[in-house]
C-alpha cells in the first residue's frame, strides 16, 4: 500500500464519519447558485443517498443502509483534485473517495495507465491481487478496473478519461458483501449534462465543493494572501518577539539569523527531483506559500559564500506561522488525551507539510497550560554534487495561538544536539485575540501589532528549568522526543 493510501486509511480509521448531514444545509437546493458554481470540478450536490457532480455531469446512488457520511479530509500530494469523500460503519469501514487528475495531452497520464501505475505499487507492498487490470460498465461508460485485499480490507480501483480529466473511484471495505454492493451501486452512476445537476439532485440535497481545497477557497486566499498580514515581528539580541501573534521565543546564543530554512527547502527538491512530482498539489502547495510565514530562522554556522555548512557544525532552529483557517479540515487537538484527534492532526499535517511525512514518531506534552503535539524522526537526502546523502534528526513542535498554527522546525546531525536545541524559553501572552480569516482586509507588517500594553505571560519551558507542576524526562525544560 503506497504512502498516500496508508495516510488516507490512518485518517479514515481515525476520523470515521467526522460530518453529519445536519452540517450540511438541508432542504431544496437554491434556484440559483453563485455564476462559477460548476465551473470546478469539485463543485457537486450531495444528499444522505445521492452525489451529483455538476461539472462533469455524473450521479452516484448510494447503497441502502450503508449510512455513509461526509468526511473531511487533509490536502492532497499530488496533483488530484479531491471529489467525494464518505465513509460508513467504522466497524466494517466503508469508504468512497472520488478524485479527478487533469489529462490535457500524450504526457499526461491516461486512466488505463494510472490504474496499471498503482496496481503494481499496491503488490509491490505486498498487497493481494483479487482481481487484475480489466474494462467494466459504468452507467453507459467504460471503466478501467482492478481490485486488492490486504488483510481485511479489499479496495476496488476504477477509472475512465471524461473531458480533459481522468475520473478515479475508489471503493473500500473491511466486508467483502458490502464492497460488491458498493461496486454495484457505483456500477449504476447515470452521466448526464452537467446543466441538469441541480434538477437531478433532489429536495435533500445541499451544494458541495469536495471534502478538501476547493477552488473557491483557494481563490479566496490568493485574494487575501494571509501571509502577507502576519506581523514579522522583532528580534532583540537573542529574543524574538510578535506581539501580534503573543509570543517571545529566545534563540541559542551566538546563531546567525537567517532570512529563511534550508532544510525543508533541500529536502523538497531533493524529492522532486527523485519523483519528478512536487512534494504537495498544486492547490496545497499556492495555500501553503500564501498562508505561511517564517517568522525567525537560526543556524549554528553562517553559510560560506558557496551556500555549503559543514556537516557537523549545521543546526537550524525555524518557526514559521499560519492562520487556521488556511486549512479549515485540519483541527489541532484541544485535549492531549484525545489519541484520535492528535492522530487526526498529524495525518492531517503530513499532507500539507512534506517534512512532516518523514516523522517516525509523534507525542504530546503541556506547559503553562497549553496543548504540544511533537513529532520526530530522522530525514535523508542528498544536495547537489554530493556522493553521499546526509542524515538530519528533525523535530516539529507545534501549538495554536490566536487562531494561529504556531510551528518550530529544529534540525541538527544528531540527537543530542536536537534535544538541546529543544530546551528553549518561549512566553505567550494570555490574552485572546480574534481569529485570523483568510479573507481579511489591512495592511501587514509590524504596524499590524497592538501598541497596548502586553498582558501577563506564562512561560511554557525553558532549558535547566521545568514550569512549575510538570516534570520534563530527558533533557530538563523541554519535552521528551517521541520515541
Amino acid at each position: 500500500m503506497n504512502l498516500r493510501a496508508v495516510l488516507v486509511v490512518i485518517w479514515l480509521c481515525t476520523v470515521g464519519p467526522a460530518l453529519t448531514w445536519g452540517q450540511l444545509s438541508t432542504g431544496n437546493v437554491p434556484a440559483t447558485q453563485p455564476a462559477t458554481f460548476g465551473l470546478a470540478p469539485e463543485d457537486a450536490y450531495l444528499s444522505p443517498t445521492r452525489y451529483d457532480n455538476a461539472y462533469f455531469g455524473f450521479s452516484f446512488d448510494f447503497p441502502e443502509g450503508v449510512n455513509l457520511r461526509p468526511v473531511p479530509q487533509p490536502a492532497s500530494m499530488d496533483r488530484r483534485i479531491q471529489l467525494l469523500e464518505l465513509a460508513g460503519a467504522t466497524s466494517q469501514r466503508a469508504a468512497v473517495s472520488i478524485c479527478a487528475y487533469e489529462h490535457k495531452n500524450k504526457n499526461y497520464t491516461d486512466a488505463k495507465t494510472l490504474l496499471r501505475r498503482e496496481l503494481d505499487q499496491e503488490v509491490f507492498y505486498g498487497v493481494e491481487q483479487v482481481h487484475g487490470l480489466s474494462k467494466t460498465t459504468v452507467g453507459d461508460r467504460s471503466f478501467y478496473y482492478f481490485e486488492t485485499r490486504r488483510e481485511a480490507l479489499q479496495r476496488a480501483f476504477l477509472a475512465a478519461e471524461i473531458g480533459s480529466y481522468v475520473l478515479e473511484v475508489e471503493l473500500r471495505s473491511t466486508n467483502a458483501d458490502l464492497l460488491r454492493r458498493l461496486f454495484a451501486a457505483f456500477s449504476k452512476a447515470e452521466f448526464f449534462p452537467p446543466a441538469e445537476a441541480a434538477r437531478r439532485a433532489g429536495p435533500q440535497a445541499s451544494p458541495y465543493q469536495g471534502p478538501a481545497i476547493s477552488e473557491q477557497h483557494l481563490q479566496a486566499v490568493r485574494e487575501s494572501i494571509p501571509a502577507e498580514h502576519i506581523a514579522p515581528g522583532a528580534i532583540k539580541g537573542t529574543s524574538y518577539n510578535n506581539q501580534q501573534i503573543g509570543l517571545t521565543y529566545e534563540f541559542p546564543r551566538d546563531w546567525k539569523v537567517e532570512p529563511e530554512g534550508a532544510i525543508e527547502p533541500a529536502v523538497e527538491r531533493y524529492r522532486e527531483k527523485v519523483s519528478g512530482e512536487p512534494p504537495l498539489g498544486p492547490r496545497e502547495r499556492a495555500v501553503v506559500k500564501a498562508c505561511r510565514k517564517t517568522l525567525l530562522s537560526v543556524w549554528r554556522t553562517k553559510p560560506a559564500a558557496d551556500g555549503e555548512v559543514p556537516y557537523d557544525d549545521f543546526g537550524e532552529v525555524t518557526l514559521s506561522a499560519l492562520p487556521l483557517s488556511c486549512f479549515p479540515n485540519i483541527r489541532f487537538p484541544e485535549d492531549l488525551k484525545d489519541a484520535s484527534a492528535v492522530r487526526e492532526f498529524v495525518v492531517g499535517m503530513s499532507l500539507t507539510q512534506p517534512l512532516q511525512r518523514d516523522m517516525t514518531s509523534a507525542g504530546t506534552f503541556e506547559a503553562g497550560g497549553r496543548p504540544f503535539v511533537i513529532t520526530h524522526g530522522t530525514i535523508a537526502y542528498k544536495e547537489q554534487g554530493e556522493a553521499l546523502s546526509r542524515r538530519i534528526s528533525v523535530a516539529m513542535a507545534m501549538t495554536q495561538q490566536r487562531g494561529y498554527l504556531l510551528i518550530w522546525l529544529f534540525a541538527a546531525p544528531h540527537e543530542a544536539e536536537l534535544r538541546e536545541l529543544i530546551a528553549a524559553k518561549i512566553v505567550f501572552e494570555d490574552d485572546a485575540k480574534p481569529a485570523p480569516s483568510t479573507t481579511a482586509a489591512g495592511g501587514g507588517g509590524e504596524s499590524a501589532e497592538p501598541t497596548a500594553t502586553a498582558p501577563p505571560h506564562s512561560t511554557l519551558f525553558h532549558a535547566g528549568e521545568a514550569p512549575p507542576g510538570q516534570t520534563i524526562p530527558e533533557v530538563a525544560g523541554s519535552p521528551k522526543l517521541p520515541n
